[in-house]
């Protein structure tokens, strides 16, 4: 791994939108940990600091998701519900291991736990912006129209990472990989469920393009 300067993984992290959070423990998603003084997210000091805001708003994403799942429930038949369940389980497997691809480039590093935290936000918010679009009934929409153009592009992305890659990191990625192959099925029948066949397309064009702009942003990484 290449040597990274803390500035420049902060001036990184802003783009996960962690600015203008305050937290008040250190420490990485460690429930009854010991209560520290106030921490400024807009400047943190130390790596730890970061590591705890980004902690923190992944804590911040996940109770956001929970509040919006657990309202978009009762809207359900219990054949789409059970879809839903399914699809959510699906998806949390694939965030997991998703993250842990992401951050392994500093396995074992400090920055390890606010690269894995910035990660579960990051997917967090996606899925988030779904489950509002379900409460209002409506079918997030795709960019293009057509599933193959969307797949072909994917599938080249996705090797171009992997041909970058070597041991331990290259089986993470085909883990993700397969994992979010599962997550997209599932959860595009889920959406067929509310939109027929069309939303059925509409969900794999769409989860495809979101897949293959995060492949893509891997292959911009100089750390693979």
């Amino acid at each position: 791994m290449k040597n990274i300067s803390m500035d420049n993984f902060w001036r990184g992290l802003k783009g996960f939108g962690l600015v203008g959070l305050t937290v008040t423990a250190l420490g990485w998603n460690q429930p009854g940990a010991v209560a520290q003084p106030r921490l400024n997210c807009n400047n943190p000091q130390s790596q730890s600091e970061m590591n705890a805001c980004a902690g923190q708003r992944w804590q911040a994403t996940d109770r956001e998701l929970n509040q919006i799942y657990q309202g978009l429930i009762p809207q359900l038949s219990n054949s789409r519900r059970q879809k839903l369940v399914t699809a959510q389980r699906a998806w949390i497997t694939f965030r997991d291991s998703e993250c842990a691809f992401y951050s392994s480039f500093a396995e074992g590093g400090s920055m390890q736990p606010m690269l894995y935290s910035g990660c579960l936000a990051n997917l967090t918010e996606i899925r988030n912006s779904e489950l509002y679009q379900y409460r209002r009934g409506q079918i997030p929409p795709a960019l293009g129209q057509s599933y193959q153009a969307a797949d072909n592009r994917l599938n080249a992305v996705y090797q171009q990472v992997m041909r970058q890659l070597s041991g331990n990191r290259k089986e993470q990625l085909r883990t993700a990989q397969l994992d979010w192959i599962q997550y997209r099925d599932a959860l595009c029948e889920f959406e067929r469920s509310g939109g027929g066949n069309a939303g059925f397309n509409i969900c794999q064009i769409r989860l495809t393009e979101v897949r293959t702009d995060q492949l893509e942003e891997h292959l911009g990484d100089s750390n693979l």
